[in-house]
């Protein structure tokens, strides 16, 4: 993932799913589609969540902690 930009993986999401709504899709093809949709929201998330914990750095006082120091 890391080296997969995040807004590239989310296009990438935005085609399976036009894929998905077609209506000539076979069943074999949507479930590919549909577990590498799975795959990719799931990669989202997580690299989402490790972004939020990097912006959660920077304490209520204004003042910055280290990712390692951070209370969570």
């Amino acid at each position: 993932m890391d080296s997969v930009k995040l807004d590239d993986k989310f296009k990438s999401i935005e085609e399976i799913l036009k894929e998905l709504e077609r209506d000539d899709i076979g069943i074999e093809e949507a479930l590919d589609l549909y577990t590498k949709g799975k795959v990719a929201i799931e990669e989202c998330k997580n690299k989402l969540d490790l972004v939020e914990k990097e912006v959660m750095k920077i304490n209520p006082d204004g003042s910055e902690s280290t990712f390692e120091t951070a209370d969570f």
